[in-house]
């Protein structure tokens, strides 16, 4: 009775100014307020799920299969991304079953990120997006996930006004989709399926050339299908497969390191075309970027995060992150770009 009072005295709150903005991803959403959730990631993934369970109109209830969100941590390697949310099996804009997954290799399970990470990552798994208000929907990107690894009072509104109508039984499901999304139509099929908590998350341009090895101006020549990163979940018995893309440049310009005009590189990506990351888009074959990587043991580069990667357009850059400085430096010259990178490496 008293959670109930609670969330809907902050639901009311949240209704009454900002109903129609809530922050959500794309067109995601559960069918209700009562969400099946399997944990298999231990401690702090379950203080996340408290966390959530106990500040919204959500009913989060636990069992150990048929679950609508899996929680689990794995050692995925070196991605780019230290949590992620994956929606594999869905209705339409109805979410049927989500993953949210601690990459191990880069935090450990038992810290305190892990947590913000996982309570990000749930929160996208019921279709929340990020948002800077200081809980952990906005961590990482506006701020430290050491710090901000709760929800907050925005975070319980916009739930609230995303739920209000859902209550069992009021979701109409026809037409369910499986892992990969084969067969959807709509919206929805086109739809990012998978939200990352990225490892690194730079302020500015100039910190976004800092964490870069090499920066290059250089031209999409093809893409290729990669091996498929397998994860499998600490202490439980799920394994994750998710398909990734090689993209081969040809080199234009370099602005640091030490590749050259007409020299070759391989990028590593995350995801294909039918399963792309929210704010990783697929890479057009003779597009020419403005690409911020690091390399990886096997060769291959990494972007060093969303905000390090834009394509050159007749009207100026085209960022693929949608947040953030990043977004703001949509239609800016090329030119004035590399000036600001050039000053921030001569400090």
């Amino acid at each position: 009775m008293r959670k109930s009072f609670i969330a809907a005295g902050l639901l009311i709150a949240g209704l009454a100014g900002s109903a129609a903005h809530a922050h959500q991803w794309g067109c995601w959403i559960q069918a209700d307020r009562n969400i099946r959730i399997r944990n298999a990631a231990g401690s702090q993934a379950s203080a996340a799920i408290n966390d959530w369970n106990s500040m919204t109109i959500l009913n989060f209830s636990s069992v150990t299969s048929s679950e609508e969100i899996y929680v689990f941590n794995a050692n995925s390697g070196a991605t780019g991304w230290a949590g992620l949310a994956r929606i594999t099996s869905y209705s339409g804009c109805t979410i049927r079953r989500a993953t949210a997954q601690v990459n191990t290799y880069y935090y450990s399970s038992t810290s305190t990120a892990a947590r913000g990470i996982h309570c990000q990552e749930i929160g996208h798994g019921f279709g929340l997006d990020h948002s800077n208000d200081g809980g952990c929907m906005g961590a990482g990107y506006w701020y430290s996930v050491t710090s901000a690894y709760r929800p907050v009072s925005h975070n319980v509104n916009d739930v609230g006004s995303m739920y209000a109508n859902r209550i069992a039984g009021s979701s109409l499901l026809t037409g369910e989709h499986n892992d990969e999304g084969h067969g959807g139509h709509g919206e929805e099929s086109d739809s990012p399926k998978m939200h990352a908590y990225w490892v690194n998350n730079p302020r500015h341009i100039g910190e976004t050339a800092q964490l870069a090895s090499h920066i290059v101006i250089a031209t999409v020549a093809a893409v290729t299908d990669g091996d498929p990163i397998i994860s499998r979940a600490e202490g439980d018995n799920y394994e994750s497969s998710i398909p990734t893309q090689r993209v081969h440049f040809t080199i234009d310009a370099s602005a640091k390191g030490d590749m050259v005009k007409g020299e070759n590189f391989v990028l590593f990506q995350n995801g294909n075309d039918a399963n792309r990351f929210d704010e990783d888009p697929s890479y057009k074959v003779g597009a020419k970027y403005l690409m911020f990587v690091t390399p990886r043991e096997d060769g291959t580069y990494l972007v060093v995060s969303p905000e390090g990667r834009y394509q050159l357009g007749g009207k100026g850059l085209i960022p693929a992150s949608h947040r953030g400085f990043a977004a703001e430096l949509k239609g800016a010259r090329l030119s004035d770009v590399l000036g600001d990178v050039q000053r921030a490496m001569q400090q």
